[in-house]
């Protein structure tokens, strides 16, 4: 079999990569062990242009979310479902220092548009806090897994996905073609998340794991459709269950999850909400993040053939898109790659 490309990992950057390949007319093979525990398939699938800390606009997010509407509602369309619903999320703002700050930032020329201009409230009593709240613009939920369920039974059915684990010493690279289990590719591009980490080909990169950790709950009393971060973000997912998440930790990069974060999630909890919920789930992934938080899109040094999308941290459903974009500009299109994201910054 001979394709464009090989794509190693279909998380949500490997499947962005390899949605903008079909629609430049591109051939691909995704090589990809199905696992339940990467960052992709735990993630709560909340995008947002504001780093919320500090009501700042996040990284060229002008440009990212101008094209993240035009690929999910393509893809919404080649999947033959609603992927995404762009219903804002709900700032807890805790006190008046808080609720000024807001409106402070609000009236900024570069954040208007993103951030409400009043303060706004909801009306749930399963909530405990009755505080304002600031609402996020131009911000929302990806139904993460079922995109990548449909993308890989896409991909499945038209015989473009080997379920399996790349061997390294089993790629045959050479100057015009690259080589893995019976295919036969021009290029290979690795989207592995956090096990890039791993990889001989790209190995002096900056990475900079963290470990998060996500509680799936029920509450069939609370009945809300918001999303709401108050420290972490709080998000309904269908049939009275919700999720919280994500924590951070930067030293236990186990797949195991820890006590001490289903701590701090609980207590998040109940810091919100005053209406009975059941714990039915707890997940663990390890997002890709890099230690001067920018993504790595490049081609290899010394292999023309080779490339990388990776280090997309907790941004990736925003990002993933838009950077597959510029990679394939870059190669098909004679476009250019930003120094902030090349692997030689």
């Amino acid at each position: 079999m001979k394709v464009d490309f090989i794509i190693v990992g279909q998380g949500i950057a490997g499947t962005s990569f390899a949605f903008e390949l079909l629609k430049n007319n591109k051939t691909f093979v995704l090589v990809d062990k199905f696992s339940t525990h990467t960052a992709s398939r735990v993630a709560l699938g909340v995008y947002n242009p504001l780093i919320l800390k500090w009501f700042t606009k996040a990284w060229d997010i002008d440009n990212q979310l101008d094209y993240f509407y035009i690929f999910y509602n393509q893809l919404n369309h080649f999947l033959g479902d609603n992927l995404f619903s762009d219903i804002g999320i709900y700032k807890f703002l805790k006190n008046p220092y808080d609720q000024n700050n807001w409106l402070t930032k609000q009236s900024s020329s570069c954040r208007y548009q993103y951030m409400s201009k009043d303060l706004c409230s909801i009306n749930n009593q399963g909530l405990l806090n009755q505080n304002p709240y600031g609402l996020v613009k131009s911000a929302g939920k990806v139904n993460v897994q079922l995109l990548l369920n449909l993308f890989r039974d896409y991909c499945i059915n038209k015989n473009l996905l080997l379920d399996t684990k790349l061997d390294y010493n089993k790629l045959k690279i050479n100057s015009n073609s690259i080589r893995f289990e019976g295919i036969e590719a021009n290029k290979i591009i690795f989207c592995q998340g956090y096990a890039g980490i791993d990889n001989p080909y790209f190995n002096n990169l900056n990475f900079k794991p963290t470990k998060g950790e996500i509680l799936t709950i029920y509450s069939k009393d609370l009945k809300l459709d918001k999303i709401i971060h108050s420290g972490f973000l709080f998000t309904p997912i269908g049939n009275d269950h919700y999720s919280i998440g994500a924590t951070y930790d930067w030293k236990d990069m186990t797949i195991n999850p820890n006590v001490e974060a289903k701590t701090k999630l609980i207590d998040g909890l109940n810091s919100i909400l005053q209406t009975e919920f059941t714990i039915i789930n707890h997940q663990v992934g390890i997002r890709p993040s890099t230690f001067d938080r920018r993504p790595f899109v490049d081609v290899h040094k010394k292999y023309n053939n080779l490339y990388i999308l990776n280090g997309l941290g907790t941004r990736g459903i925003i990002l993933a898109p838009y950077l597959s974009k510029l990679l394939i500009n870059s190669i098909y299109k004679n476009g250019t790659i930003n120094n902030e994201i090349s692997i030689n910054r």
